[in-house]
C-alpha cells in the first residue's frame, strides 16, 4: 500500500478538517433558517459546498490510496494518479475561498483546475482497472 499512503493521510486529515468546518457551519446557521433558506447569502452557501464537497473528495483519497496498488499501472502512473488525486482537493479550497470572498469569481478557476484533476485521476484508475481485466 505503499503507492497511495499519502492519499490515506490526506484523506484522513480532511475528513477531520471538513468535519470541524460542517460543525462550525452547523452552529452558526440559526440565523440563516429563521429568514427562510433562500435567504442564505452566497458566501455562506459556498463556504457550505467547500465542506460538502471536501468529504467526498476525502473518501475518494481513501478510495484510491486503497486501491492503487492493485492497478494495472506502471509506478510512474500510479504516482501521477496519486497526486492527480490529492489535487483534487484544490476543488473544496477553491469553493471555501470563495464563500470568504463573499462568491468573489476571482477564485472560480481554482476550483476548475481541482475539477479537472478529480477528472484526470478518475480516467487514469480507470484505465488502471479496465487493464486488470485482461491481465
Amino acid at each position: 500500500m505503499s503507492s497511495g499512503r499519502l492519499n490515506i493521510i490526506a484523506g484522513g486529515v480532511a475528513i477531520v478538517l471538513a468535519g470541524l468546518g460542517g460543525f462550525a457551519l452547523g452552529f452558526t446557521m440559526g440565523p440563516y433558517f429563521e429568514k427562510g433558506f433562500y435567504a442564505i447569502p452566497l458566501g455562506r452557501v459556498l463556504l457550505k459546498a467547500g465542506h460538502t464537497h471536501g468529504l467526498p473528495i476525502a473518501f475518494y483519497n481513501i478510495i484510491i490510496g486503497s486501491l492503487l496498488d492493485r492497478l494495472t499501472l506502471s509506478d510512474k502512473w500510479k504516482k501521477i494518479c496519486s497526486i492527480f488525486t490529492i489535487l483534487s482537493f484544490i476543488m473544496p479550497v477553491g469553493l471555501l475561498l470563495r464563500g470568504i470572498t463573499d462568491g468573489a469569481m476571482t477564485f472560480a478557476p481554482v476550483v476548475l483546475i481541482g475539477s479537472l484533476c478529480f477528472f484526470i485521476s478518475a480516467l487514469i484508475m480507470v484505465k488502471g482497472a479496465i487493464s486488470n481485466q485482461t491481465a
